[in-house]
C-alpha cells in the first residue's frame, strides 16, 4: 500500500491520517449517543432507533454530495464525469459482506441504545466500547494485523487494563441504589 494518501490538497502519512481519523472517531462517536438524552423519556432506547437511522441516512447522503462537488473542478464541472469519478460501489461484489456488516452494526448500535437507557452514558457507552477488544482480536488472529510476540504481549496487557476499567465501571452502576422502577425516577421504555 501507498506510504502517503492525499486529503485536502495535500499529501498525509497513512498512520497520520489513520490516527487523526481514530481521534475524530472517538470524539464524535463518544458523543454519539449524548442526544438521547435530551429526547425525553419516551423517546429513549428503541424509540430513537429510527430518528438515529434517518441522521445517519441524511449525513450519509450529504457526504456523497461533498464528494461529488469535490470532484467537479478536476471534472471540468461536468456532473456526470464528477458522479463516475467516485468510486465504485461493486454492489454484485460486496451486497452481502456489505449487508451483512450494517445488520451487524445495527444491532450493535440497538444494543448500546438500550446500554445507555439503562446504565447512563458513563457506564452504558464506555462497556459498549468493549468491542474493540473483539475487533482487536479479530485483528490479531484473523488478519494477522499484529505480528510478533512483544507486541502483542502489550495489546493484551492493555487488553486486561481496559477489561479491568470496564469492570471496575459496571461496579460503580451496580453500587447505585436507584433503578428504573424507583418512584422518583420516571420509567424507561425500550
Amino acid at each position: 500500500p501507498l506510504a502517503t494518501v492525499y486529503f485536502c490538497g495535500r499529501f498525509v502519512s497513512r498512520r497520520t491520517m489513520g490516527l487523526a481519523s481514530a481521534v475524530f472517531n472517538g470524539v464524535w462517536g463518544g458523543s454519539v449517543l449524548v442526544p438521547m438524552h435530551f429526547a425525553g423519556s419516551n423517546a429513549s432506547g428503541l424509540g430513537f432507533v429510527i430518528s438515529f437511522a434517518i441522521g445517519a441516512s441524511i449525513v450519509t447522503l450529504f457526504l456523497w454530495i461533498i464528494r461529488i462537488v469535490i470532484h467537479l473542478p478536476s471534472n471540468s464541472y461536468s456532473l456526470q464525469s464528477a458522479i463516475y469519478s467516485l468510486p465504485s460501489f461493486h454492489i454484485r461484489v460486496l451486497w452481502c459482506v456489505g449487508v451483512t456488516s450494517g445488520l451487524l452494526w445495527s444491532l450493535g448500535n440497538i444494543c448500546s441504545m438500550i446500554s445507555v437507557t439503562y446504565l447512563g452514558e458513563g457506564v452504558g457507552y464506555s462497556v459498549v466500547q468493549a468491542s474493540m477488544l473483539v475487533s482487536g482480536l479479530w485483528g490479531i488472529f484473523w488478519f494477522r494485523e499484529v505480528t510478533g510476540s512483544g507486541k502483542r504481549m502489550k495489546w493484551f496487557s492493555m487488553a486486561v487494563l481496559t477489561i479491568a476499567g470496564i469492570l471496575l465501571l459496571g461496579y460503580e452502576h451496580h453500587g447505585s441504589t436507584k433503578t428504573a422502577d424507583s418512584p422518583d425516577e420516571p420509567k424507561k421504555n425500550i
